[in-house]
């Protein structure tokens, strides 16, 4: 099952069975709006999607069919996406940036998936790269936000949702050997420095082993108001 990890703010797969049982989770229940987080998709025909249940705009493609000016075939570190983003000029329109995420995580498909559907978690209305992953398996990107990572000592780590497989490298208990699986499902939220070497990461970090790749794919944005709420008045920021 998927689960929001409010420690981290991270969202990933959860397994419900450990070799000494079932496990136990604590829940959050909700009432009212059940079309809450239904999206609303059109396909505007110049190569942009808007989604008319959050008033967004996103690019139809993703950072790997547009490689002018790009390394490594439309992946790039977090500061590059972002200027990137901001430089960005297509389909006639020049204020692009990169989600925040919980935009991002809005055009998520949980219904899809690599192994069920053989696509990426999202619409197929848009395009998604494809690319082999750290297990020479066919799969899809991760796609950056604008969102930093929250960290007690540095905000050196930025937050990315998987459209593909969320992988890690577990280690076998019988063997002891690291296996690459897929630990936190496709939509899942995870993060990566913001800057560095994957190499640096052979078997990733943390104790489920995450994939650490650090050049990813993005996906911009456009629109939307963001409130600033403080003591006296809510004052609207259009961006």
């Amino acid at each position: 099952m998927f689960g929001v990890n409010f420690a981290d703010g991270r969202i990933k797969g959860y397994g419900l069975w450990t070799p000494r049982g079932e496990k136990a989770f604590y829940t959050l229940y909700v009432r009212g709006n059940t079309d809450y987080g239904k999206n609303d998709f059109r396909d505007n025909g110049d190569g942009t999607v808007t989604d008319h249940a959050t008033d967004l705009m996103w690019m139809k493609v993703d950072s790997g069919y547009l490689r002018a000016g790009l390394k490594k075939d439309g992946r790039m570190n977090w500061q590059h996406a972002l200027t990137w983003a901001e430089n960005l000029e297509y389909a006639g329109y020049d204020d692009w940036r990169l989600p925040n995420a919980k935009e991002l995580q809005s055009i998520v498909d949980y219904s899809r998936c690599p192994d069920a559907t053989k696509s990426a978690a999202i619409d197929p209305v848009f395009e998604v790269t494809s690319i082999t992953n750290e297990g020479g398996v066919e799969d899809y990107p991760f796609y950056w936000t604008g969102t930093s990572h929250c960290s007690v000592f540095s905000a050196e780590a930025a937050v990315y949702v998987a459209f593909g497989r969320s992988p890690g490298w577990m280690r076998d208990r019988r063997t002891f050997r690291r296996v690459l699986l897929d630990v936190h499902g496709t939509g899942s939220q995870r993060s990566d420095p913001k800057t560095g070497n994957a190499s640096n990461f052979p078997y990733g970090r943390g104790p489920q082993g995450d994939v650490i790749r650090i050049d990813n794919y993005a996906r911009c944005v456009r629109g939307g108001i963001a409130e600033l709420r403080t003591s006296a008045r809510p004052v609207e920021i259009k961006y």
